[in-house]
């Protein structure tokens, strides 16, 4: 079946994408590159759902961009129906909307007009097989289909605010907000003959292809009786979106999403790599099944490579969080097609060929995609066949039960990485559904899933609606950090004010910045502004778009818009610019050291330290960093100048600038070169800020290096005062170390060894030696015996003394267990019938808990049949511990169970196995009067009665 007639080849995904685009840029519409998946000042939503997210500002009359209308495919990722993936066919988390947008410019003719003529005439789509729907109210768009388009009206629907109001049911259900009425363009697949089958059938035949959305209102509470309270709002918008797999089936002529071409592509990868076959014509359970793995496999590779490319990686939480879970979605998934080695970066490719060329930043990052799915994959299969074992003991503690409890499903999730889907599906093999309740309950508090409503793009507060009348803030702080201006707007809790009394908390714009607000990894400046008899502390400095944000709290007087004088904290200032340039050169040296491949995947510098993230497969060796360190140190003390220019992006380019990922870019850029023209040591576009001279840097020392996640690591350094401060700190350390060892000049340089010898911080590490060095005394002088000497610097001395304690530990145990074997007569000889059972109680003063456990071990040896209470007084606290054998624990008396009741009457508490339990108090006067109560213990449990005494 060919949806645009047996005369026209059906288009390709690619063409399709292309026709959009040429289509709505004749009728004037700019041309708009798609936003990342990962949006940009946006924290109401972890990924990017709309096309219409990157433009919410002109939707509301406040943003900057020179046009009024635009056309995008936009990449989109949504998982609140990531269930349905693969099993129907339209459903996906990451895919592809067709746009086009007018902001207060043309409207609903022009909008539905453009629509139908882009579907019949430029796709040559069939009119009989569109139907449209239209709100209740919307006689305009009523009009132009029937009376201006000709569509018949039976082909016309009039619905309700569930189907064509956006948000869906706002004038009735809330939110509060922009809102308007849509109509939507349907295609008939034809799959049934039925002629009483309309769009309103839920049957699947019709499928909804175009929506056409109008927010012309600003939705209120429903008016008392309950009807809508809709006012003008005043701007007359257009957000059209279609989605763009649908539209391809209706052009290739297939009805699931994933029969088209670009999916094709990486299906059949997918079918290679498992050997499985993909038959969409099979009816048979097993083949049906097979075939929605491969779909939701396609799909989730396709998704976790757009992430990557955009800069979102696996994680614990959020956004990362999503990302890891579809990973380890499709590693099950592959996993059940028969694939048991780590092979999902192999389908990594399929996407590049497929969607690499529209969107040149997966090919791009391939190499990265790939390693993220190999390290993810092969970590998670460690741990899956431990998380299958733990399903499985937690489904025998359910034995019996319906409802299997929510803390095992949300501990398999969170820790164990099981899709929360698949837990469901195997429960269902046994009859047992999650407790709902509780796991929404932890889960809620664990974190928060990707929110796609739409209605939250329109968040606003007074700063935002008065961005077209305040402009762009302009920013003087390169030169300056004190400047006489002005507070042009002052808002409290969203609301703009003319006076915030002392103790409010404030966001205000200035006519003009030293702030430099948070960008480019740089965090944003803080200070002081003083007016008329007030004090503002500013904590932060944000951006929205052009317009600075500054944000703060009244610390004196009454804070009103006025004359002003801004002073940013010089000292903060001054020891960000520090790590900030020294960034720069980590960066250089990275390329210089581990090689050309090195890019920036994000930073953060603030005054305490800098933090760069970076690509590389494997950590650096001890001597790699410290040659990164070397190389650093050796630009700063050659105090290289630092210039900054404004270039053209290509002249930039040309010189070898290094962009900042993530960042997106104008025509002119701002270039930050240090060093010589013809040989610097970094060139980079840079919009923060600068020392003049890297001398003014004055050292760098690297903290550590970390994994962040798959090919990705983290470098976490300090430069300047905090660098000083660091090494001086080492010094005082270093000889609270050597004192300990009896060392007169320690090396602070071994430091670094001496952390990981004891995996302590540097603060502690003197405590650590301390504790270390007692032991051995401690032991030597238990043991009458002297300890083996010691020579060399801080880290010989500290591995001799392991070595020698760990002599010790073994030499004391030995002497323990021996001890124990002398009181094994002791034990027996306590032995007494208890309804029939040989108990045996007896007092091992001395003794500490190895040897308790070696005399009960004795004990099982020699005493096949009993049951044996044991206890100690240990240095002022008592010991316990008991034994049963498998006769005694069938006649009902439990290890753990006694011994439980047993040291609470020492002051203490706890549990153990049914065979073995030990336990301890702090109350050892204690000790006797519990022994003397084991033998009515024994007796009630065997008698089934055992309780509290």
């Amino acid at each position: 079946m060919s949806s645009v007639g047996a005369d026209r080849r059906p288009l390709t995904a690619a063409e399709t994408r292309e026709a959009f685009l040429a289509f709505w840029a004749e009728k004037g519409c700019v041309r708009y590159p798609s936003a990342s998946l990962v949006p940009e000042n946006d924290p109401t939503t972890l990924f990017t759902v709309a096309g219409m997210a990157q433009f919410k500002d002109m939707f509301l009359g406040r943003g900057s961009h020179p046009f009024t209308r635009a056309t995008t495919v936009q990449k989109c990722i949504r998982v609140n129906d990531i269930l349905n993936v693969g099993r129907t066919a339209r459903h996906h988390t990451f895919f592809e909307m067709l746009g086009n947008f007018s902001f207060n410019d043309y409207f609903k003719t022009e909008t539905l007009h453009g629509a139908w003529e882009f579907l019949t005439r430029r796709l040559g789509l069939d009119p009989d097989r569109l139907s449209v729907s239209v709100h209740q109210l919307d006689d305009e768009s009523y009009r132009i289909w029937k009376d201006e388009i000709g569509i018949p009206a039976a082909r016309i629907f009039k619905l309700g605010d569930k189907d064509n109001f956006w948000p869906a049911n706002a004038p009735v259900e809330g939110p509060e907000g922009p809102g308007g009425f849509c109509s939507e363009i349907f295609w008939d697949f034809r799959t049934n003959a039925d002629p009483k089958d309309n769009l309103t059938s839920d049957t699947g035949r019709f499928v909804e292809i175009w929506n056409c959305v109008f927010p012309q209102f600003n939705v209120r509470r429903p008016n008392a009786d309950g009807t809508p309270n809709l006012e003008q709002l005043g701007r007359r918008n257009v957000d059209t979106g279609s989605g763009f797999e649908r539209m391809c089936c209706v052009l290739q002529g297939v009805y699931n999403n994933f029969d088209i071409d670009l999916f094709q592509t990486i299906v059949r990868r997918v079918v290679d790599v498992t050997g499985v076959r993909y038959d969409t014509a099979a009816k048979d359970r097993a083949q049906v099944e097979k075939n929605v793995l491969i779909r939701r496999v396609s799909d989730h590779v396709r998704a976790v490579t757009f992430c990557v490319a955009d800069g979102a990686m696996p994680g614990n939480l959020g956004r990362g969080y999503v990302v890891r879970r579809l990973i380890r979605r499709a590693t099950l998934d592959i996993d059940k097609l028969g694939v048991e080695q780590s092979r999902l970066h192999e389908i990594v490719s399929s996407v590049v060929d497929a969607m690499g060329v529209a969107y040149p930043e997966v090919a791009k990052r391939q190499e990265m995609a790939q390693e993220t799915f190999k390290a993810e994959e092969q970590g998670f299969r460690r741990t899956l066949r431990r998380g299958l074992d733990l399903f499985q003991r937690a489904l025998e503690r359910h034995k019996g039960a319906k409802v299997f409890a929510g803390d095992d499903a949300f501990e398999l999730v969170t820790t164990h990485g099981f899709p929360k889907e698949t837990i469901v599906e195997l429960l269902g093999e046994q009859g047992l559904e999650i407790d709902e309740e509780r796991y929404q309950e932890l889960w809620d508090q664990h974190t928060a899933v990707s929110n796609t409503k739409q209605v939250e793009v329109f968040t606003t507060s007074a700063l935002a609606s008065a961005k077209p009348r305040l402009g762009s803030t302009p920013f003087v702080g390169y030169e300056k950090l004190t400047h006489e201006t002005e507070i042009t707007l002052i808002e409290v809790d969203g609301v703009e004010t003319k006076a915030a009394p002392t103790g409010a908390a404030v966001r205000f714009a200035l006519k003009q910045t030293p702030f430099y607000a948070e960008s480019g990894g740089q965090v944003g400046d803080v200070g002081r502004v003083r007016g008329g008899g007030f004090e503002i502390e500013v904590t932060d400095t944000q951006r929205d778009e052009g317009l600075v944000i500054h944000i703060g709290r009244v610390l004196s007087g009454t804070a009103a818009p006025g004359p002003a004088i801004a002073a940013v904290d010089e000292p903060t200032r001054r020891a960000t610019t520090r790590h900030h340039s020294a960034t720069h050169l980590l960066h250089s040296a990275l390329g210089h050291v581990l090689g050309p491949h090195i890019e920036q995947q994000g930073s953060k510098v603030d005054p305490a330290q800098l933090r760069f993230d970076y690509n590389h497969r494997e950590a650096p060796t001890k001597d790699q960093l410290g040659a990164i360190e070397r190389w650093v140190n050796e630009h700063v003390a050659a105090k290289r100048a630092v210039t900054i220019a404004e270039l053209t992006i290509d002249k930039a380019r040309a010189l070898g600038a290094k962009a900042q990922f993530g960042e997106k870019y104008g025509d002119t850029v701002r270039v930050v070169t240090m060093g010589e023209a013809l040989s610097p040591a970094s060139v980079e576009f840079c919009g923060g800020c600068h020392v003049g001279n890297t001398g003014d840097i004055a050292s760098l020392r690297i903290l550590r290096d970390e994994a962040l996640a798959a090919g990705i690591r983290r470098i976490t350094a300090v430069a300047g005062e905090a660098a000083a401060a660091l090494s001086g700190e080492e010094d005082v350390i270093a000889r609270r170390c050597g004192a300990v060892l009896g060392l007169a000049e320690p090396d602070p340089r071994e430091l670094e060894a001496l952390q990981r010898v004891f995996k302590a911080p540097l603060k502690d590490l003197p405590a650590r030696v301390q504790q270390l060095v007692t032991e051995v005394g401690d032991l030597s002088r238990r043991l009458n015996t002297t300890a083996a000497g010691g020579g060399g610097g801080l880290l010989e001395r500290v591995e001799l003394l392991q070595i020698e304690a760990k002599r010790l530990r073994k030499l004391d145990d030995a002497r323990k267990a021996q001890a124990a074997t002398g009181a094994i007569d002791q034990v027996l000889a306590s032995e007494t019938m208890v309804a029939g059972v040989a108990l045996l109680v007896a007092r091992i003063d001395g003794a500490d808990a190895k040897a308790l456990r070696a005399l009960i071990d004795l004990v099982r040896q020699k005493k096949p049949s009993h049951c044996a209470v044991l206890g100690a007084d240990a240095d002022g606290k008592a010991l316990l511990a008991v034994s049963c054998s498998p006769d005694v624990i069938a006649r009902g008396a439990k290890a753990g169970e006694l011994i439980g009741h047993l040291a609470k009457l020492v002051g203490g508490g706890g549990g153990g196995k049914p065979d073995v339990a030990q336990a301890g108090g702090k109350d050892a006067a204690q000790l006797g009067a519990a022994l003397a109560q084991a033998p009515a213990l024994v007796q009630q449990a065997l008698s089934g009665r055992a309780g509290g005494t």
